[in-house]
């Protein structure tokens, strides 16, 4: 949790990992907060495993229960994700017992959308670890966004997170215009990309991956 502290420890570890759990107290961008500033600290030379938020705050202040929950669906993707594309190269979810004991959701609706998530995010493992040179794609800097490119093979993947509880779109600036895209697991759903310039709905929380070619 000494976010702000990891590059003083940087003689003691291979791999670093912080753990911000704001839900419900503080909004869902702290997961993309302390990713970003875990992977500056180190100069980005540095694996780092963060641990997004799985659990419900009750477990540890029973006298709030009334007021605390877990993260919703949205919430823990969005959370994930946003360490992604903050250059997170793994997430370890916090926590196995605590999901085993959590007043206001079964373990077994916990351990199906955990599952679920993981899935998503290991079929495109192969991409978020990818180190392939990217091309120079640019956005419009938004406070409630977080992105990364990745290239694998011929296609680069856009990867656009949403961290607010609200529809927005992103604007980014493509190097040249694609000579095909389409909207990663979405078959068919192409964007008919005309030029450099490529807006993006992302709605309330959500997680947007685009495939080009150049």
């Amino acid at each position: 949790y000494q976010v702000d502290q990891v590059a003083q420890y940087a003689q003691t570890y291979d791999v670093i990992g912080t753990d911000p759990y704001p839900i419900p107290d503080r909004p869902a961008r702290a997961a993309g907060q302390w990713a970003r500033t875990t992977k500056a600290s180190l100069g980005y030379t540095r694996a780092a495993w963060m641990v997004p938020q799985a659990f419900n705050w009750a477990c540890y202040r029973p006298t709030e229960a009334d007021t605390l929950r877990p993260p919703t669906d949205g919430e823990l993707r969005s959370m994930a994700w946003q360490c992604i594309a903050e250059g997170a190269n793994g997430l370890v979810f916090y926590s196995f017992f605590d999901i085993k004991r959590d007043p206001a959701m079964s373990f077994d609706e916990h351990w199906t959308r955990l599952r679920r998530l993981a899935a998503e995010i290991d079929e495109m493992a192969p991409v978020v670890l990818s180190v392939e040179e990217v091309p120079p794609i640019r956005a419009k800097p938004a406070e409630w966004l977080h992105w990364t490119v990745r290239q694998r093979g011929h296609t680069t993947y856009l990867i656009a997170v949403n961290d607010e509880d609200a529809e927005h779109v992103a604007r980014f600036t493509l190097p040249r215009v694609p000579s095909q895209d389409r909207v990663h697991g979405e078959a068919g759903t192409r964007l008919g990309i005309g030029g450099t310039d490529l807006p993006v709905a992302i709605g309330p929380f959500g997680v947007q991956i685009l495939e080009v070619t150049f």
